[in-house]
C-alpha cells in the first residue's frame, strides 16, 4: 500500500503493464480477532485492451485475459495471508470498465497480511525508483480488562527523499514529463482500504473516522493531481512531519503516514 502512496503522491514513472483501476478494501473486524475482507476491483476497458495486447506480444492469447476473474478472486486469498479463505464474488459492471467483488474471511487479524502495493487485479503492476521493499501492512490486536479491544496496524515506513550532491533534494523528482506521463496512465484510478470494528469506535490515532469507519487510506488520482503544487513541499520534506503539512487538505488525499495507527473499539455484544 505505501509503495502506491508514494506513487500517487509524488507521480514518479508507472511500468508499461500499469493500467487504470479502482480498488476498495474493507476489513470487518470482530472483538475476537475475526472478521471478513470485502475487496472490489474495477477495470477499465481501455486497460483490458492493453493487458490484451501485452499478452498478444508475449505469445499468449489476449482473449484469455481476465484479471478479475473468479479464479483469480480465489487465488487471491493466498496472498492475503496464512488462514484466509476465500468465501464468495461476483462479478460487476460499471460504467467506466469491468470488475469483480470478492469477500474472504479470516479467524485471526493477526495473520492478514496487506502488500503494499494493495491488491492489485492479475496482470496490473506499478513501479517507480526507490518505491521500497515491498514489506507487509500487517495487525495485532488485544484485549483491555475494561472488555474494549484494540486494533494496531504497522504500516511499512515510507523513504524520504535524500540529499543528493550540492544539498538538491534527491529521492523521488519527478520531471515535468513524468509527471504527465504518470497523469494520463492513472487517469482515473482510486484506491482506498478502510477497517470497520464491530461494534463502537471509541478512538483512533486516524485522522479518517466517520463513526465507527476508519480510513487508513484513500486516494483519488484525478482529484489529487488536479493542482500539484503541493509537490514541491513534498519533494523538500525531510521528515514525517514535513511531509504530512505538505499534504494536508489536498483535496482526494487521505493517507496516515505514522508507522502504526491505533484503532480502540468496543465489540459488540
Amino acid at each position: 500500500m505505501m509503495r502506491l502512496v508514494r506513487l500517487a503522491l509524488v507521480l514518479a514513472i508507472v511500468a508499461p503493464a500499469a493500467a487504470c483501476f479502482q480498488s476498495s478494501t474493507v476489513l470487518k473486524i470482530k472483538g475476537d480477532g475475526s472478521g471478513t475482507i470485502e475487496q472490489r476491483t474495477v477495470v477499465t476497458e481501455a486497460a483490458l485492451e492493453q493487458l490484451r495486447a501485452f499478452t498478444i506480444l508475449g505469445g499468449g492469447r489476449g482473449g484469455d485475459v481476465d484479471p478479475v476473474s473468479e479464479t483469480q478472486a480465489r487465488a487471491m486469498a493466498a496472498t492475503l495471508g496464512p488462514g484466509v479463505t476465500y468465501v464468495s464474488s461476483s462479478p460487476i459492471k460499471t460504467p467506466t470498465g469491468t470488475g469483480r467483488e470478492a469477500v474472504y474471511s479470516f479467524t485471526d487479524i493477526s495473520t492478514v497480511r496487506v502488500s503494499e502495493q494493495g491488491q492489485l487485479p492479475a496482470g496490473v503492476s506499478l513501479s517507480a525508483p526507490g518505491l521500497g521493499s515491498g514489506a507487509n501492512i500487517t495487525f495485532a490486536m488485544t484485549r483491555q480488562p475494561d472488555g474494549s479491544a484494540t486494533l494496531r496496524i504497522a504500516v511499512p515506513r515510507i523513504a524520504l527523499p535524500t540529499a543528493a550532491p550540492g544539498g538538491a533534494t534527491g529521492g523521488f523528482s519527478p520531471t515535468a514529463d513524468q509527471i504527465a506521463m504518470a497523469k494520463q496512465v492513472l487517469a482515473g484510478a482510486h484506491l482506498s482500504v478502510v477497517v470497520e470494528p464491530d461494534g463502537r469506535l471509541v478512538k483512533t490515532s486516524s485522522p479518517y473516522a466517520d463513526g465507527d469507519r476508519v480510513t487508513l487510506i484513500d486516494i483519488d488520482v484525478d482529484q489529487a493531481t488536479s493542482d500539484l503544487g503541493f509537490l514541491t513541499k513534498l519533494q523538500a520534506a525531510q521528515n514525517v512531519e514535513e511531509m504530512k503539512a505538505a499534504i494536508s487538505g489536498v483535496p482526494g488525499l487521505k493517507l496516515n503516514l505514522d508507522p502504526e495507527i491505533t484503532i480502540e473499539f468496543t465489540p459488540a455484544k
